[in-house]
């Protein structure tokens, strides 16, 4: 039975009450705690203060609200006009960009001439699905990869959620202080028909190497690869009141491209052109409908991969001397008030860097539902991964004030990275074998089919529903908390030629959190993010969304 948001809150609220109560009466491990070692929170109900800037981004971004109605404010309505405010960006002479109308930015759909593809030669094609195209919406339009570079502040939003269809954006390391805000972002994403593959790298966003990023108030529907993903260095950004995800839907829109993607699966299957090795064919042969189909479709498998590869150790020096701040231990991401729906791992996956999440809720229970209903979805689909910190390389991830519902593996991985070497090749597995990754999560509830938790990771000695895929070494780490560390002696290693002897590492157990922050309680998380995470989901006229502080007077949600 399916259970809306509203329903899912009040019991949250009913566990939490009655695990608490539990928790008073029962001998814990002495490392029990309720929040993240060396950090300044404070809880408090939503007020119009939550839209502030927050994490990592607010040590970086900046107010651009004086730039409204001036030359450096431009209002975009076409694809064109789009892009030129891009290039003029690139130049200084554009600060804001408003999108005031939906855009398809699809290098199909965009169609640009010769002269108009060397005008805008960050704009660039992106690579065709491996085994051709299942979406007739995305062959028509094609995808595109834009290049958001040699940009030092710059603001893109919509002041009514509006949608940019097929393009993923490319923040290379030249861009600095880029805010993104209440935007819907779609049309990445078709059906894999051999359910192994990652048939095309399509992403939205993908922040390569940009620092000081603020993604705010967006929707993410779902994609061939990852949502937002970080790489090459990327520093300092912070992923705030934004929706991943969809639930699972047996009746989805036409026009939307489940619809669209799983209508041509049907098509090719009622004229008998699928066999044995296609999955649809699988699925349908043994009795799942069309629809139940569509329904199982709306997952994402890789949310947010953080670290561009175990090599990025250090970062990259020249045979000039030119240091490119690319390293992986430069790494700091924060995840704030965020809904993700249906997803399958990766929430956040991060390599030696640092990862924050508070009040995110997770909740994987419609698509459970698909797998516990149809059998031939459960044979033939995706297992059903529901996954969600993964500390790796020595990185750090703590998550506060949080629900997990029907996440099996809210933390995942090995305590000592020689534990965990499954997806390693040799050489990098023997460098980081005595890595020891942090994973924490407190003051939070979990449900899930092993029953119902609220607490921290730390409790009964570690092993609580939050630790259900996650292996220990020693259990070291509990109760003794490291935000980042260090591989002594890196900073004379070359990333083109790595040392032959395991790394060994220093953790920073006394450094404290950069920022304060704000949590909702844990029973108003559910309510609280839904309603207001997502594009279009708050009224602020032009000007306020240029902010990054607000008071704390009341702010109305659609």
């Amino acid at each position: 039975m399916k259970l809306n948001k509203a329903l899912i809150g009040l019991l949250v609220l009913a566990f939490i009450t009655s695990s608490l109560l539990i928790v008073k009466n029962e001998a814990i491990h002495a490392t029990e705690i309720d929040s993240i070692p060396n950090t300044e929170r404070h809880i408090k109900e939503y007020d119009n203060s939550f839209l502030s800037v927050s994490g990592y981004a607010s040590l970086g971004v900046n107010d651009r609200s004086e730039y409204f109605n001036t030359s450096y404010y431009r209002k975009v309505k076409t694809e064109r006009e789009f892009l030129q405010a891009i290039m003029d960006a690139r130049n200084g002479n554009v600060k804001v960009i408003e999108v005031a109308k939906d855009l398809n930015l699809g290098w199909k759909s965009l169609n640009l001439s010769s002269e108009e593809a060397k005008k805008y030669r960050f704009v660039t094609e992106y690579q065709e699905p491996m085994y051709g195209f299942t979406n007739p919406k995305i062959e028509a339009s094609g995808a595109s990869q834009i290049n958001i570079e040699n940009i030092d502040g710059l603001t893109i939003f919509s002041k009514k959620g509006k949608t940019i269809r097929s393009a993923e954006f490319k923040l290379q390391r030249s861009t600095n202080d880029l805010v993104i805000r209440n935007l819907n972002f779609d049309g990445m994403w078709q059906w894999d028909d051999t359910g192994e593959h990652k048939e095309v790298g399509w992403a939205f966003i993908n922040v390569n190497g940009a620092n000081n990023v603020w993604i705010d108030h967006c929707t993410f529907s779902i994609a061939a690869d990852g949502l937002i993903d970080t790489g090459n260095g990327g520093s300092n950004i912070t992923i705030s009141w934004s929706e991943f995800g969809l639930p699972a839907n047996e009746n989805p829109s036409e026009d939307s491209d489940i619809y669209q993607s799983i209508q041509f699966m049907e098509d090719k299957y009622a004229s008998n052109e699928l066999n044995s090795d296609s999955m649809y064919y699988n699925m349908r042969n043994d009795g799942a409908t069309k629809e139940q189909i569509m329904a199982y479709a709306a997952y994402h498998s890789k949310v947010h991969l953080t670290g561009s590869g175990d090599k990025d150790y250090v970062n990259y020096v020249s045979s000039s001397g030119e240091d490119y701040k690319d390293g992986n231990q430069r790494i700091r991401l924060t995840l704030a008030y965020n809904s993700y729906t249906n997803i399958e791992q990766r929430v956040p996956m991060i390599r030696q860097g640092t990862g924050h999440a508070y009040n995110v809720y997770l909740d994987n229970s419609t698509r459970q539902d698909v797998f516990d209903q149809v059998s031939a979805i459960a044979e033939h689909g995706r297992s059903p991964l529901a996954r969600a910190l993964n500390a790796r390389n020595g990185a750090s991830i703590a998550a506060d004030t949080s629900v997990f519902i029907d996440i099996t593996e809210p933390i995942i991985g090995a305590e000592i990275q020689g534990l965990d070497t499954k997806n390693m090749s040799e050489q990098w597995a023997e460098l980081f074998h005595s890595a020891y990754n942090r994973n924490l999560i407190v003051n939070s509830h979990i449900s899930n089919k092993y029953g119902t938790y609220t607490g921290s990771s730390w409790d009964n000695n570690g092993e609580n529903l939050f630790t259900k895929g996650f292996t220990w070494h020693d259990k070291s780490t509990i109760g003794n908390w490291a935000w980042s560390s260090h591989i002594i002696g890196s900073e004379n290693m070359s990333k083109m030629n790595p040392p032959t002897e395991p790394f060994t590492f220093e953790y920073k157990y006394d450094e404290e959190l950069p920022y304060t922050y704000n949590v909702l309680p844990l029973e108003s998380v559910v309510e609280k993010v839904s309603n207001y995470a997502g594009a279009d989901k708050v009224n602020l006229n032009p000007k306020d969304w240029l902010r990054t502080y607000y008071s704390s007077k009341k702010t109305k949600g659609k």
